[in-house]
């Protein structure tokens, strides 16, 4: 009998390693996503997160949901409106707003402004300047100093939390009525927006004064959707048309030159989030599909959402914690990929060793192990087990501790042998290291 559970052991061993010596290469290579239903079955246009865990989403029929969860769970909010909300921007965790078009019987006909102070427990609507003036995209940088951009061609700064709005000046008038999209700071000088006009061209919008003067140029010939700032100098834009597909266009000079190219993917592209500088996401307008880089951006693969739901708008809150919005209500999270090796963990997270270094002894191990931790830092510390497919299976551990080294005794709470991963986070850094468990 002992003969034979030696035995079993020593070829559950050698079947889990060769598993792990045919897949290392290619386990967890991307993240992928999981779908859930919010309360609501309309369409969700917007959304926008202050971090992991706290968020809004918005859509048609003035449908305001908040989580404070990830999204776990949800509440409904009064927009007191009944049109789609296109655009919503927070400020913190009170102050924020929310971009509406109000309509008669043949159409919309202008922008209302939402705006809430305590969260969004109560929202205050306010129709906008004129009749025919449709603001696409907010932004503030403090209570206020804000813009707004929309058609015909418009960018316009308040600087009294938008009690009055200015128009700002916007040099080239070859573009002066092209609709501009989006607006984002990256600091209170440099400033981008983005738009244009389908067949004719794509242009960028860039300040260097704070929004009082803009620069608008043609990047290329279909209307650019979309952009993320990803640092100092590197800015990633998408766009394209159906005719000539999927357009990606990228700056390393913060916008001042652009690289401009389609690819031979059918569909528009409607949003782009960024997980690292590495790893960056984008949704197709009506494709049931996102298209995912792992280079910067120089290649991309097509990469179907779960059960086909439309998505309509991506963000990436972190390197471990991206969320979509979606028709009928949907609601997508990210799961990124756990790394299968040390040097893995390092490319994501560069300076992990010098915050969290730790072992697990004995491993292989069969009733308990035991995980040696040392911080070089204090701080809020998660121990998590994660099956081999990513899904967490068992918190360890999770409270404050100080710098320092600590042990713990880890009696797992799986009933299958098997390759998992144990991993670690502190702060905003994070590990893992694979364990094997033998029944």
């Amino acid at each position: 009998m002992i003969k034979s559970n030696i035995q079993r052991n020593f070829h559950s061993i050698v079947f889990i390693y060769f598993l792990l010596f045919l897949f290392q290469s290619t386990l967890f290579s991307q993240g992928y996503w999981i779908k859930t239903q919010t309360p609501t079955h309309y369409n969700l246009k917007s959304i926008y997160f202050l971090d992991s865990l706290k968020g809004w989403v918005a859509g048609d029929s003035g449908v305001i949901l908040f989580t404070s969860d990830g999204g776990n769970n949800w509440t409904f909010q009064n927009s007191t409106v009944n049109t789609s909300i296109h655009d919503l921007f927070f400020l913190d965790s009170l102050n924020g707003w929310g971009l509406t078009w109000h309509r008669n019987q043949f159409g919309p006909i202008g922008t209302t402004f939402l705006k809430t102070t305590n969260g969004g427990q109560t929202w205050v609507a306010e129709i906008f300047g004129k009749d025919l003036n449709f603001i696409y995209s907010i932004f503030f940088t403090d209570l206020s100093n804000g813009w707004i951009c929309g058609e015909p061609g418009i960018i316009l700064k308040t600087s009294n939390g938008g009690n009055d709005w200015i128009e700002a000046k916007i040099r080239n008038v070859q573009f002066s009525n092209f609709p501009i999209k989006k607006i984002r700071f990256f600091n209170n000088n440099f400033g981008i927006g983005c738009g244009g006009m389908i067949d004719i061209f794509g242009v960028i919008w860039r300040t260097t004064d704070g929004g009082e003067n803009w620069d608008a140029f043609a990047i290329g010939p279909e209307p650019i959707n979309d952009f993320q700032i990803i640092n100092n100098d590197f800015v990633f834009a998408v766009g394209g048309d159906y005719e000539y597909g999927t357009a990606v266009s990228h700056s390393t000079d913060f916008g001042l030159t652009w690289n401009y190219r389609t690819l031979d993917i059918f569909g528009i592209a409607n949003s782009v989030a960024f997980r690292n500088d590495m790893e960056g996401w984008l949704n197709l307008k009506g494709e049931r599909k996102f298209l995912v880089t792992i280079d910067s951006g120089y290649n991309w693969t097509e990469d179907p959402t779960p059960d086909s739901v439309q998505p309509n708008k991506i963000i990436f809150t972190d390197s471990l914690h991206g969320y979509a919005v979606c028709d009928s209500g949907y609601f997508l999270k990210y799961i990124p990929p756990l790394p299968t090796k040390v040097e893995d963990i390092k490319s994501i997270n560069p300076i992990y060793v010098r915050v969290i270094d730790f072992e697990i002894f004995p491993n292989p191990f069969n009733s308990s192990t035991k995980i040696l931790i040392n911080l070089k830092q204090s701080g809020k510390l998660r121990i998590e087990l994660f099956s081999i497919l990513g899904e967490r299976l068992q918190i360890i551990e999770d409270k404050f501790f100080n710098q320092g080294n600590h042990i713990f005794e880890f009696y797992p709470e799986i009933k299958n042998s098997g390759v998992y991963f144990i991993k670690i986070s502190l702060n905003k850094y994070s590990a893992a290291k694979k364990v094997i468990y033998l029944k």
